[in-house]
């Protein structure tokens, strides 16, 4: 816009010459109607340059104000245009013509499987779909332009981000010769990031590092950046690895002052402490885990009553007697809300110096949160306790060790033991009976390192009896926790899990019916009811063990469930065909439970610490939304881990099964080391395949040969990236498969 000013506004000068026409008093006693006339040029100016973003300076000089008494004007006049709403201010000392299609909000990303909304008090909710997101991030203050209405809600799209919530990121950094640039990984910015030659430390060219955002530095072009850690050369397992944990804003460490909080925490147990709570230290008490485990937050107790049932206790770390509410430590496990566990390290909730003085080590008195049950031979509840208590455990069993009293061994504890898997069978049976859902249980992969990190080994571990004993009578507390919280209809933070996606659910009925089976259940959830659904896929899944094709219907049946999710609202379980349910039983990695258990004690305990300003929707989201975030890390990293074990294997051949098939690709896992990797069908030379979405087989186009979830071959490792976590096989041989009772002709092909 040209710098010659608007005919007719007279300056701020003139206004106050003693040439002026107007009497003095009158110019004192109507100043505002001035202030309304440049405000009325001013606007006049932002809406001819309706797209651009103006300084005070700018408006001064177009307006021929440029002196000092014209800019204490201009001022005014656009102090009163932002209060009445005219124009608005997208960055700091910048003014435009306020755009009632643009509002501005904080990026709300906590549910992944919905688009991201822009809180704020709206009368229709603004969604933002992932093409319109232009790189803004969860938390981040943004711009957005409406772009239609919807059924319901607006539909936007972001414009720019005026303030980052993620300050931290990772990329890579390119050294010139009078400063440094700064792309991010995996993250687009509306501003390039610029990083002075005296805040890149001693990073190189290429080097992969960790900036920090300045953004009282920013501009509208350019944000200015400083190099706060370098991680080294790129494409490295280890700068990788780094890589994704702070790209997820996961941290490796505890900051100074809460290493101090954690070391003045007294974790000796004062008389009082004994005095409030009921002290259980004379019954039988042990705990099972997994070997080297460093988190003991649950024990069992058992003991006989004189009417022949049994006591059973499930005794959880308390952790809250601790951790304060508002404390540095519960600020910093609200925010990161789970520990992580990646297959070379744990990323912990708390120190370890909170870790040990809460867990529940055998020989040691510890503090509890305990459930007592009374339970009869047959399993069912007679009746139940929350209360605080006193605990000691005299033995910590890894699960190998339980396993072998379970399996008939003789040694400590070898009858309640037996006992309890007794009972644990039993409570198995009428969840399944009631139509909780359990697959095939798939092994969990377990690395072993040499000195230096690298893995070294790869075991698939598959799940025995003595876990399931301990998973059992976890359910059975978290149940009944959840059952105690909705029928007083206190405020609670539940575990559930929706109905089943209605598409992929007919999906998984209609390829059913074309492999010879009946699944119940025509609509969700109209004609039938949830525990009818359950109670379906889980006696379908039960007719299908040791079938060929049980493996493709355990991913069908996987793809068409909902998330569980953390909710302030009590609703079904449907996987577990539990009405009410909750964590309360991993205080020490789970930040929920810590919530759970300040409820109970307010319920139970102590009516002093009750509290209702905790917003439990807002918390809620966000507990799904990092414990999303979580496991994917744990999936990708483990994903990464994998590959680098077969990276010095290329060439060898293995054998593997079929888990998996989509229209370009055959997932393939291998047998000794349960690893997945992928087969390209582009790769497959002798015909031309493509997916049957009716059967879920790759079948060819001329010669009839086809791949289906459950065919076992053997594969070569064709090539592996570390750093993105693939693994490209190809197939070298086909192995006979059994042929199935079923009558389709795909089975009756013999190859």
């Amino acid at each position: 816009m040209a710098g010659k000013p608007f005919n007719g506004l007279r300056s701020l000068s003139t206004f106050l010459s003693k040439s002026s026409s107007r009497p003095w008093w009158k110019k004192f006693l109507f100043p505002r109607r001035f202030e309304r006339r440049i405000a009325a040029r001013l606007l006049r100016v932002f809406e001819i340059g309706f797209y651009r973003n103006f300084t005070a300076y700018e408006l001064a000089r177009d307006l021929g104000m440029d002196t000092i008494d014209g800019q204490c004007a201009i001022d005014e006049a656009i102090r009163h245009l932002l209060l009445k709403g005219k124009i608005e201010q997208p960055y700091p000392g910048k003014f435009s013509l306020h755009d009632y299609r643009r509002i501005t909000g904080v990026m709300d990303l906590s549910q992944p499987d919905k688009p991201a909304l822009i809180s704020g008090n709206y009368k229709l909710p603004v969604y933002i779909f992932p093409g319109q997101l232009h790189g803004a991030s969860h938390g981040d203050t943004v711009n957005v332009k409406i772009r239609r209405k919807a059924q319901g809600f607006l539909e936007a799209e972001v414009v720019s981000v005026i303030k980052f919530a993620q300050r931290r990121l990772v990329g890579n950094l390119e050294v010139l010769a009078h400063k440094a640039y700064f792309t991010p990984i995996n993250r687009e910015l509306f501003r390039t990031v610029v990083v002075p030659l005296t805040c890149i430390k001693n990073a190189e060219d290429g080097d992969r590092v960790i900036v920090e955002l300045q953004p009282q530095r920013h501009h509208e072009e350019t944000v200015a950046a400083k190099v706060i850690k370098i991680l080294g050369e790129t494409d490295t397992e280890y700068v990788e690895t780094q890589t994704l944990l702070q790209r997820n804003n996961f941290p490796t460490d505890f900051s100074p002052e809460e290493e101090e909080a954690a070391a003045a925490i007294k974790f000796a147990i004062m008389p009082a402490d004994v005095a409030t709570r009921l002290d259980l230290r004379g019954v039988p008490t042990f705990t099972v885990d997994p070997d080297g485990t460093k988190d003991v937050d649950d024990a069992l107790s058992i003991r006989p009553l004189e009417n022949g049932n049994w006591e059973i206790g499930v005794h959880i770390a308390d952790v809250t007697h601790y951790i304060k509410p508002g404390s540095v430590l519960d600020k910093r496990a609200y925010q990161y809300t789970t520990s992580v566990y990646l297959p070379d390290r744990i990323l912990p909730l708390f120190p370890d110096t909170v870790t040990h003085g809460c867990s529940l080590f055998a020989g040691m008195d510890k503090l509890a949160f305990s459930i007592l049950f009374e339970i009869n031979s047959e399993a069912k509840v007679i009746h139940r306790k929350i209360t605080k208590t006193i605990i000691r455990s005299q033995r910590q069993f890894t699960y190998d060790e339980a396993q072998q009293l379970i399996d008939g061994a003789s040694g400590e504890f070898d009858g309640e033991l037996r006992t309890l898997y007794a009972l644990s069978q039993q409570l198995r049976k009428a969840r399944h009976a009631d139509g909780a859902i359990t697959f095939s249980d798939r092994p969990e992969l377990h690395f072993e390192f040499d000195e230096m990190g690298k893995v070294i080994s790869v075991k698939p571990h598959k799940r025995i009896e003595s876990m399931k004993l301990i998973e059992e009578f976890m359910l059975l507390a978290n149940r009944n926790v959840a059952e105690i919280a909705a029928r007083r209809r206190m405020p609670f933070v539940y575990r559930t899990h929706g109905m089943p996606n209605k598409h992929m659910f007919d999906e998984l009925r209609r390829v059913a019916m074309n492999y010879g089976h009946t699944l119940r259940g025509d609509s969700i959830p109209n004609s039938t009811t949830s525990r009818t659904i359950a109670k379906s896929i889980s006696d379908f899944m039960s007719r299908l063990e040791g079938e060929q094709e049980e493996m493709l219907f355990i991913n069908l049946s996987i793809r068409s469930m909902a998330c569980g999710k953390y909710s302030p609202v009590p609703r079904r379980h449907f996987a577990l065909s539990f009405d009410h349910y909750t964590h309360f039983t991993s205080p020490i990695r789970r930040y929920m439970d810590i919530v759970v258990h300040r409820l109970l004690t307010g319920e139970f305990i102590d009516r002093s610490v009750r509290t209702n300003i905790f917003n439990y929707e807002t918390a809620c989201q966000h507990f799904n939304f990092m414990r999303e975030k979580a496991k994917a890390l744990e999936d990708c990293i483990e994903r990464q881990k994998a590959a680098e074990y077969l990276s010095d294997k290329v060439g060898q051949e293995f054998d593997g099964i079929i888990t998996h098939v989509s229209p370009t690709t055959l997932s393939v896992t291998l047998d000794d080391t349960g690893i997945r990797g992928r087969v390209m069908l582009k790769s497959l030379l002798d015909d031309c395949y493509e997916l049957d979405a009716d059967q879920y087989i790759i079948q060819g186009k001329t010669t009839g040969n086809f791949y289906r979830i459950g065919h076992r071959l053997t594969v070569r490792v064709a090539h592996v990236d570390s750093g993105r976590a693939l693994v490209d096989f190809v197939i070298t041989g086909r192995k006979r498969s059994k042929r199935t009772a079923k009558t389709d002709k795909l089975y009756t092909i013999d190859w």
